[in-house]
């Protein structure tokens, strides 16, 4: 890679870094800083400890996610209001009625966390990129080069898709993102104005005195009327056409995994058939005997994809390694050569590649160890990408898989 190359890439890491930060930070303040009227013995903390960081990641004290984390009482009340609303939805399908009605409470409770967590982790990632901004250039690019060295193989279709992401108008999409954000913003504000609102003067606010049904209409017509249609309607246009792109573009990256899946899933659908038929023919009721080839089809399509991608993570491993180790390497080099302590011609010698590929070594021997899976704890703290990583795969592997 040459000087300029190596700058121009930087410089584009640098800038779309900013970028992010500066988005996640803003959809933060958006989304968190939304005052919960008409709660009573809201707890408050001592103020001359000043601000910290769950001061920052909570927002202000008027702030609704620290209002709910804080008041048992508003968080009661806005499960209420989510399980009435839940609850309502069961009137529209009978059939379903009772479980709807069971399983209401859980995800009330389920938005309620939801309500209070999203915003938190948009303020949690605008504060983590804004502290890796200030980093200095070189620094930041041995960072991001060790994280991809010993962890980009385990997220294979999410860095591609990040990068094709990037190349057609990441940041467009990133302000696209934003008016999101901001929209759901306006409407979560006027939503809080609503609860607040006591029009009958009992001095109980309206929406705790309505039934399920009548509430959510009230809450979809003040969404409605609230929202900006236009930038609603560009953003998700953009944002759709820039996936259908990613799609197209991991298709043509990854055709050889994709047809490796689908001669598996092809050959284990030939074999597995008659067998698995006569076997869930046996273990199930005959009523349910119709389900059996779309069982069987889906199961070898499962197995077909796991082992496809499989392959390809191993070689996206040697590929993130050598990649990351190298990008490492040399921002580590001209950090030294900048700060004096070394004084080395990366172009005209081999110290950069030397422990590039050192680290390239380790970076894949630490990920096959791994199975090419992130450590438990990592699991658990990125458990979004996992899940963004299984929804590309599936993504790239339906559309192109073989009809039985």
């Amino acid at each position: 890679m040459s000087v300029v190359n190596r700058k121009s890439t930087k410089s584009l890491m640098e800038g779309t870094i900013r970028d992010a930060g500066a988005g996640c930070e803003k959809a933060g303040e958006k989304l968190g800083d939304v005052e919960l009227a008409g709660n009573e013995n809201v707890d408050t903390q001592d103020e001359e400890s000043g601000p910290n960081m769950m001061d920052e990641l909570l927002g202000g004290e008027a702030s609704k996610q620290r209002i709910l984390v804080t008041n048992k009482t508003a968080r009661e009340k806005e499960q209420l209001r989510f399980q009435k609303m839940l609850e309502s939805v069961s009137d529209y399908s009978p059939k379903y009625a009772p479980y709807l009605r069971a399983c209401a409470p859980l995800a009330a409770k389920c938005a309620v966390a939801c309500e209070v967590l999203v915003p938190v982790c948009v303020r949690a990632l605008g504060l983590a990129a804004a502290a890796l901004a200030l980093l200095p250039l070189d620094l930041l690019y041995v960072l991001l080069g060790l994280l991809l060295c010993f962890f980009g193989g385990m997220y294979p279709m999410t860095m591609a898709a990040l990068e094709a992401w990037r190349q057609a108008g990441g940041k467009e999409a990133l302000n696209h993102a934003h008016d999101l954000w901001a929209e759901l913003g306006n409407v979560l504000a006027a939503s809080e104005e609503d609860d607040a609102k006591d029009d009958d003067g009992d001095g109980i606010p309206d929406v705790d005195q309505m039934g399920g049904k009548e509430l959510a209409l009230r809450k979809v017509k003040l969404a409605i009327t609230t929202a900006d249609p236009d930038k609603l309607n560009g953003a998700l246009l953009c944002m759709y056409a820039g996936w259908v792109g990613v799609v197209a573009v991991l298709k043509l990256q990854f055709a050889k995994t994709i047809a490796l899946g689908a001669a598996i899933g092809d050959f284990l659908h030939k074999t597995a058939a008659k067998p698995c038929t006569a076997v869930l023919a046996t273990a199930m009721p005959p009523e349910y005997h119709k389900w059996i080839p779309t069982l069987i089809t889906w199961l070898c399509k499962l197995v077909a994809i796991a082992v496809a991608w499989q392959v390809q993570r191993i070689i996206s491993a040697f590929h993130s390694a050598v990649r990351g180790g190298l990008m490492s390497a040399r921002g580590l080099v001209e950090y030294l050569n900048k700060k004096g302590w070394i004084h080395i011609d990366t172009d005209q010698s081999f110290i950069d590649e030397a422990i590039g590929w050192s680290l390239a070594g380790l970076g894949f021997l630490f990920q096959w160890q791994m199975g090419f899976s992130p450590p438990f704890i990592f699991t658990i703290i990125l458990w979004p990408i996992q899940l963004c990583e299984y929804f590309i795969m599936w993504s790239l592997s339906d559309a192109t898989a073989p009809q039985y």
